[in-house]
C-alpha cells in the first residue's frame, strides 16, 4: 500500500516537471537541429564564404541550445519517469525467504 502511494507521488512530481519543461525541450531539440545543420553543411561546404556562413549558423545554434540547457532537467525527469514506470510494471519478487537454520 505504501509502495503504491510513494509511486503515485513520484509519478505526479516527475510528470509535472516533464510537462513544465515541455516547451524548453522542444526548443532545445530544434536548436540542436540547427547546430547539426550548421556543422554538417560547414563540413560539406567548398567555398570560404559558405564555410563562414555555416559556421555562423552553427554558432547561433550552439548559443541557442546553451540558453535552453535547463531543458536537460526535463529530459532527465522524463528518463527517470520512464525507468520508474518500467520497473513498476515488473512483478514483485517472491517475499518468502529461505531459512537455512530450520531447513533439513
Amino acid at each position: 500500500m505504501m509502495r503504491t502511494f510513494i509511486f503515485i507521488i513520484f509519478v505526479v512530481i516527475t510528470g509535472a516537471i516533464v510537462l513544465s519543461m515541455l516547451v524548453p525541450l522542444i526548443a532545445f531539440v530544434l536548436t540542436l537541429g540547427l547546430l547539426y545543420y550548421g556543422i554538417r553543411h560547414f563540413i560539406l561546404a567548398d567555398t570560404l564564404l559558405a564555410k563562414i556562413g555555416f559556421a555562423v549558423v552553427a554558432l547561433i545554434g550552439l548559443s541557442l541550445s546553451l540558453s535552453n540547457s535547463p531543458a536537460l532537467v526535463g529530459l532527465v525527469a522524463a528518463v527517470v519517469l520512464y525507468y520508474v514506470v518500467k520497473a513498476w510494471q515488473k512483478p514483485a519478487p517472491d517475499t518468502e525467504r529461505y531459512d537455512w537454520v530450520t531447513e533439513n
